[in-house]
């Protein structure tokens, strides 16, 4: 009647750490694949959403990225341009609150950067706008998101991109610092 706890060949003994890796394997593999913030770019200081902007509103990227086919980059918009509207549209939510504190303080806002270019590449818009090359081409479906995802710029891509556009492929003069 009374068994004892532990089989003599020593079988009980691993269940509970089994049923421990199994759970954290489980958890590991929730967090990796169904996790909610999976696939959402990094969190802002100020929340801006290119879907409700470049979606919804149907603003062009240049409007608010206006240097991007005259410059090296489209860099950050600064915050009086993003005031060019909201000094009239929802000038009192919270992030246009904080919007505003920055610009009359004349505080960068500290911006998490989201696209990166590797140091050894010299990489310009100007070509690529004045190709007809869609933004959307690079950096995904950005009227769709509320947090930009980054798109991870390897060699590859590009050359995958100049082959099926016929463009140059002269990497080391065109491309390399």
């Amino acid at each position: 009647m009374n068994e004892p706890l532990e089989q003599p060949d020593g079988h009980r003994r691993w269940i509970w750490p089994t049923a421990a890796l199994v759970f954290l394997f489980s958890g590991m593999l929730y967090f990796y694949y169904l996790y909610p913030h999976r696939g959402i770019g990094p969190e802002q200081p100020i929340f801006f959403s290119h879907r409700v902007h470049a979606g919804v509103k149907q603003i062009d990227c240049r409007f608010c990225h206006s240097f991007v086919d005259r410059s090296h980059n489209a860099g950050i918009p600064t915050v009086s341009k993003c005031f060019e509207c909201h000094r009239y549209i929802i000038p009192q939510h919270p992030q246009i609150v904080k919007e505003r504190w920055h610009l009359e303080t004349n505080t960068p806002v500290p911006w998490v950067r989201v696209f990166y270019v590797p140091d050894h590449v010299k990489f310009n818009h100007r070509p690529h706008i004045r190709a007809g090359i869609d933004c959307a081409s690079c950096h995904g479906a950005v009227q769709k998101m509320d947090r930009l995802l980054a798109v991870d710029f390897k060699m590859g891509f590009c050359i995958n991109c100049h082959r099926k556009m016929g463009a140059e492929l002269d990497c080391w003069m065109a491309c390399h610092n």
